[in-house]
Order: structure tokens, then C-alpha cells, then sequence
């Protein structure tokens, strides 16, 4: 027991004396809240040094890769309009009022812009407040020392400030409009997908999510963006989600029942769920196809409108304008202002208005994925077997300037008679504007038109293939009969390759069009395409009566929609003729016409000017001297009215483009280089047959 009692004390003691170390050298920590646990616990973890980045990389899954980039691009100012904003929310935050508040946050929504409705309130303000503000400097800088603005032309400043204004404070309504035209082309491509991918599988999660993989451009962002709230909890089901989504399509009632038919069909039989899907596609085909109708007949009186402020008005305040000026004194620089600023500016306004209106079609072929398609900007120039990406800006400039410069030398060497050395400076001119616009299209256009051209023939190839297919054949014998039913199509080629892969190098239908080295869609970079073939290698999975039937009815759909855009260039052709005509031969005729008949004008105002000041003893032609001196030569107007004729021609291009095509970038660019260089000759010959005839009459003689 005295043992047992010893250890006790023992160990007692040595317990004692750790207490009163830990009390006398050891503060408390004091108690951490719930957060801080949280961080200290994360600041534990470490990860191993043996995992590697690229192991750590390979932990993130592309979803959230995907995703990442996107919330980051969302989150930059990638425009000038929200750089603006920022900037002008930080020296005058000004608060609208509850009902344009509202408008602005749902344009913000809507087209993804990165501003506030308070940014986009106070750049409306400052802006107008800045015109102001320089005109009134100018004006009092001209009073007292003479360098500035006349009050006639700082007035002509401050009534530029209210337009401005305007438009700067409709721009996020403007672009909502943009992009739901833009969104709305690929409609019905998403009700395509969607319904393919239902047929096989009744899900409408599945089917967004399908759709968003096969689409490409603002449609595909917000269909990811609904399957991300969805998982984050933002929606209870994609179903929740999608009738939050179609309320920004109040106008399109024809999406919206849709999509309205895609959810019924879920709760029906099966036979009956088949024909609801079908009648969605269709019914989306027939809306397109009665908005189409409907923009067409509400084009003639625009199209009236742009005839008149782009040729009628001009054509007789040109006339005029140089019986005008011996009266007025009006000198080139208002005459340059007028026509060639202001009148093209209201001319812009107008057809951004037009093309606003535009309803929703189809979305334009898609390119990008071509090897050979040219960056934005730049033209491939090939050099043996290199090939080399070149700016097309330079090689404009380069183009333009030696032109340019030399009518400039000739035009300043002749101050008086100097037309024909202001035509060369025109033609400089021209031809920049010319080589930029045809260097930036003409090998894109080549790729499009052979993209549109297999795009095409895919479907009559799609359908002979299913035909075979629902034989019961092997997929590699069908292939090989679908390529015998299309000999003369250049889509044949595409089977072709599919085949030789899969007898030569044991591949699979899939590896036979998907391989990264000798997969056929290599040949063949098309979107849709590539699409398709990826839902029919999906189906193929399931059975061969399941790809025979998806592949039959995919064609169908591919079909109408042709069909489709058939019918509404049909319906936009009377339009397009009208504009054409005005385009390449109406715009340039009388431009060349306008200005010969300036010319003589001039020559007889400047013959009787000298004749009259040469006849001053007899009393009776006194009140004739203010006749006077003309301000304005042959080569200013003649530069004056070409320039016009230059800017109504990209105009007019990018009228006709938005109409037919929406925004096509490649296509408005072909169009324009084709109305500029046509036009221009046009206006060439015009101008020097009429001189010729015209300019002998100008001879006066007393």
C-alpha cells in the first residue's frame, strides 16, 4: 500500500507541476467563432507534393472549366459603351426613375451587359452636358480672340447634343434588340435538337443539354446558364427554368408554344408525344415563315424613305446648290458637312431602325471550325507550300495611299479647273475601301459557299442513308449503298471517307467520322454536320431501327427548314431588287449625272462672273456684281458628291445584307467590295460621257 500510496504522490505531483507551467507560460487561446474554425481547418490541409499541377488539372471538370471562363469574361468591360459607363458612373452617379430603371436592368439582363442603370443614366447626361460645354468654350474663344465657333455653328453643335443624347440613352434597348435578333436566328436549330433528342430519350434536361452542346453562339450560353441554376438551386427543375427563360420572348409567341409543346408532351402517350414533338418544329417553321411575310410588307415604305434621302434630295440640293452658293456664299466645308456627315448619319440611323425590326430567321452558316478560314481581319497569302495570315488593313493603306497622294499633288497644282485630279483622288480612296472590304471576304466567302453547298446535299445524303440503314443491313453495307444512291452528289466523298476508315483501319462508325487524325468530318467542317452525325452515332448506340429512325427524321426537319428559307427569300426578293438596282446602278448614275451638271453650272456661273466684272462702264450690269465669285470648284463638289456616293454604298450594302442574311459579317463585307466596284465604274463612265457631251455648251459668248 505505501508503494501504491508513493506512485500516487508521484505522479501527482509531476501533474501539478504541468498545470502550473501551462498556466504560467501558456496563454488561453480564446474561442473561435464557427467562420474562423472553418479557415483554420482549410489552412490545415495540404496537398501533397508529389500531385502535380497537372494532376491537380485534371481534378476540375470541363463543366466548371467552361463555366469559369465564361463568369470571367462576363465580369470584364469588354466594350467601349460599358468602359464609358463606368467612367461616368464614377463622376456623376445620377439615379433614373423607376420606370426607365426597369427598362434599362432588363436590356441589361438580356443582352449581358456589364453596366448599372445609374452607369448608363449618367453617360446620357455627361454626355450631352460635355457637347455643351465644348460649344459654349468655342464660342467664347471666338469672341475674344477669334479662334473658335460662330454662333451659327455652335447653335448647329447644340442641336447634335439632343440626337446624341438620345441615342445613347436607347443603346442597352438597342442592343437587347441585337442580340435577341441574334438568338433568335438559332430558335429553330434549339426546338430542332431538342426534339431529336426527345424522341429517343423523354427528357427535357437531357434535350438543353444536348442543345446546348450542338449550338453555338448566345443561344447555347443561356441554355448552359439554365442547367447552371438548376444545379446551384437557383430553379427546382430545368422544367421551372424554362418558364422563366421564354418570358423574355413576349414577342415570339410562336417559341413560346413551342416550348409549351416540349413540356406536354412528357405526360402523353407515346404515339401522341411523336406528333406533339413534330408539331413543334413545324409550328416554329410557320411562325418564321409569317414574320417574314409580315417585314416584307412593312419594307415598301422604308424602302420609299431611303430612295428619297439617299438620291431624291440629295440629287436636287446638289443641282441647286450652285446657283445657291453665288448668293449665299456658302463654301465647300458646309457643303461637305451636309452631305457628306450629317446626311449619312441620319441615312445610318435609319437603316439601323430597319434592320432592328427584322425578325428573327435562321442563323448563318458557321465557318470557324474551318482549317483554312482566315482570322477576323487579316487574308491568307501563300507562298509554296507556307501560307501566311496578313492584315488586310495594311495592305488597304498601301493600296490607297500612293493614289491618293498623287491626286493630291495634282489637285493642289491645279487650284482652279481640277476635276480630273480630284477623280484620282477619289479613285484612291476607293480603291482602299475597295481592297479592305474584298481582302477580308473573298476567301471566306469560297469557304461558306462550299459549306453551303455540302450543308445542302447532306440532307437528300442523310435520308439515303437511313433508308439503307432501316434495311437491317450493317452500318458499313448501308454506307456503302448510300454512296452508289448519291453518285452525283459532292457530298458522296464524306461516305467515301467514312467507308475507306472503317474497311482499312478497323474503326467504328463513330472513329470513322470523329477521329482526331483521320476522322472524315475533318474534311468537311461544318457545324451542322458535325451535329447531326454526333446525335446519329449517339442513336446508333441504341439499335439499328433507332438510327434509321432518327436519321429519316432528321432529314424531314433539315428539309423544311430549307424549305423554309426558300420561301422567305422568295417573299424578300421584290425588296432585294429594288434595293440591288439602286445599289449597283441607280445611286452611281446619278451621282456621275449630279455632278456634271454641277460642273457645267459652275463654268457658265464663272464665265459670267468674269464677263460681268469685265463690262463695269455700262451702268445697267451694276446690280449684277454681286454675282460674284463662286466658292466652290468643280473638284471640291466632285469630291464632295463622290464621297457621298462612297458612304451610300456601304449603306446600302449593309441594308441589303441585314435583310437577306441578319448580321453576317462576311456576307456584308462581299456585298459591299461588289457594290463599290461595280458602282464605281458605273460612275465613272456616267460622269466623263456626260462631261464630254455636256461640258462644249458651257462656252458663253456677248
Amino acid at each position: 500500500m505505501a508503494r501504491y500510496k508513493n506512485i500516487y504522490m508521484s505522479v501527482g505531483n509531476k501533474f501539478g507541476n504541468l498545470i502550473n507551467k501551462l498556466k504560467s507560460g501558456i496563454k488561453p487561446k480564446k474561442k473561435l467563432k464557427r467562420r474562423e474554425e472553418i479557415l483554420e481547418l482549410y489552412k490545415k490541409i495540404q496537398i501533397p507534393e508529389s500531385a502535380s499541377r497537372r494532376e491537380m488539372s485534371s481534378i476540375i471538370s470541363r463543366e466548371y472549366r467552361i463555366f469559369k471562363k465564361e463568369e470571367m469574361l462576363s465580369r470584364k468591360l469588354t466594350t467601349v459603351y460599358e468602359k464609358l459607363c463606368k467612367i461616368a458612373e464614377g463622376i456623376l452617379k445620377i439615379n433614373p426613375d423607376k420606370k426607365t430603371k426597369e427598362k434599362i436592368e432588363k436590356a441589361i439582363k438580356i443582352a449581358h451587359l456589364n453596366i448599372t442603370p445609374q452607369g448608363a443614366a449618367s453617360l446620357t447626361i455627361l454626355s450631352c452636358f460635355a457637347i455643351c460645354l465644348i460649344a459654349l468654350i468655342l464660342i467664347i474663344t471666338n469672341l475674344f480672340i477669334g479662334i473658335g465657333l460662330p454662333l451659327g455653328r455652335a447653335l448647329l453643335v447644340f442641336g447634335f447634343s439632343v440626337p446624341i443624347s438620345y441615342y445613347l440613352y436607347m443603346y442597352p434597348m438597342r442592343l437587347e434588340k441585337r442580340f435577341m435578333t441574334k438568338i433568335g436566328s438559332e430558335v429553330s436549330f434549339l426546338i430542332l435538337y431538342m426534339v431529336v433528342y426527345m424522341r429517343e430519350s423523354p427528357n427535357l434536361e437531357g434535350a438543353v443539354e444536348f442543345a446546348s452542346r450542338n449550338l453555338t453562339g448566345p443561344l447555347a450560353w443561356d441554355m448552359r446558364k439554365l442547367i447552371w441554376d438548376v444545379e446551384v438551386g437557383k430553379y427546382r427543375s430545368i422544367e421551372e427554368a424554362l418558364i422563366n427563360y421564354v418570358t423574355i420572348w413576349v414577342n415570339d409567341r410562336y417559341f413560346i408554344e413551342a416550348i409549351q409543346m416540349l413540356r406536354s408532351s412528357l405526360r402523353q402517350a407515346e404515339e401522341r408525344r411523336l406528333m406533339m414533338l413534330d408539331e413543334a418544329v413545324d409550328l416554329v417553321l410557320s411562325g418564321t415563315r409569317e414574320k417574314a411575310k409580315y417585314y416584307s410588307q412593312t419594307l415598301k415604305m422604308p424602302i420609299l424613305l431611303i430612295h428619297a434621302l439617299g438620291i431624291l434630295l440629295p440629287v436636287m440640293g446638289l443641282v441647286l446648290f450652285p446657283i445657291l452658293g453665288i448668293f449665299l456664299d456658302v463654301k465647300s466645308g458646309i457643303l461637305f458637312i451636309g452631305y457628306d456627315i450629317i446626311l449619312p448619319l441620319i441615312l445610318f440611323f435609319f437603316i439601323l431602325n430597319i434592320l432592328e425590326e427584322r425578325p428573327t430567321t435562321f442563323s448563318k452558316l458557321t465557318i470557324s471550325e474551318n482549317p483554312d478560314m482566315p482570322p477576323p481581319g487579316k487574308f491568307m497569302l501563300k507562298l509554296g507550300e507556307s501560307a501566311y495570315f496578313v492584315p488586310v488593313v495594311p495592305v488597304a493603306v498601301a493600296v490607297s495611299a500612293p493614289i491618293t497622294i498623287l491626286g493630291l499633288w495634282m489637285y493642289l497644282q491645279a487650284p482652279g479647273n481640277n476635276l480630273t485630279q480630284s477623280v484620282i483622288i477619289t479613285t484612291g480612296i476607293l480603291t482602299g475601301f475597295f481592297a479592305y472590304y474584298f481582302l477580308s471576304s473573298f476567301q471566306k466567302v469560297k469557304l461558306r459557299e462550299v459549306t453551303r453547298k455540302i450543308e445542302t446535299e447532306f440532307t437528300e445524303a442523310l435520308f439515303q442513308l437511313g433508308n439503307h440503314v432501316s434495311t437491317g443491313v450493317p452500318i458499313e453495307t448501308a454506307v456503302s449503298r448510300a454512296i452508289r444512291s448519291i453518285s452525283g452528289l459532292d457530298i458522296k466523298k464524306l461516305f467515301q471517307i467514312v467507308l475507306r476508315n472503317m474497311q482499312r483501319l478497323g474503326m467504328t462508325f463513330s472513329q470513322a467520322l470523329f477521329d482526331k487524325d483521320y476522322g472524315a468530318l475533318l474534311f468537311y467542317p461544318s457545324t451542322l454536320v458535325r451535329s447531326v452525325m454526333r446525335i446519329v452515332t449517339d442513336a446508333a448506340s441504341k439499335g439499328i431501327q433507332i438510327v434509321a429512325l432518327t436519321m429519316t427524321n432528321i432529314s424531314r426537319h433539315l428539309k423544311n427548314i430549307h424549305e423554309t428559307q426558300e420561301q422567305i427569300h422568295d417573299q424578300l426578293n421584290d425588296v432585294m431588287s429594288s434595293l440591288r438596282f439602286q445599289a449597283f446602278l441607280l445611286t452611281p448614275l446619278v451621282s456621275g449625272i449630279v455632278v456634271t451638271m454641277a460642273t457645267i453650272v459652275i463654268k457658265i456661273m464663272g464665265h459670267l462672273s468674269t464677263t460681268i466684272a469685265n463690262i463695269k462702264s455700262q451702268a445697267y450690269m451694276m446690280p449684277l456684281m454681286p454675282f460674284g465669285q463662286l466658292a466652290v470648284t468643280p473638284g471640291e463638289f466632285q469630291l464632295v458628291c463622290s464621297i457621298y456616293f462612297i458612304e451610300t454604298s456601304i449603306l446600302i450594302g449593309m441594308l441589303l445584307n441585314g435583310i437577306e442574311n441578319g448580321e453576317d459579317e462576311i456576307g456584308r463585307q462581299s456585298l459591299t467590295a461588289s457594290i463599290l466596284g461595280i458602282g464605281f465604274i458605273v460612275y465613272v463612265i456616267s460622269l466623263f460621257i456626260t462631261l464630254t457631251v455636256f461640258e462644249p455648251l458651257t462656252v458663253i459668248r456677248f
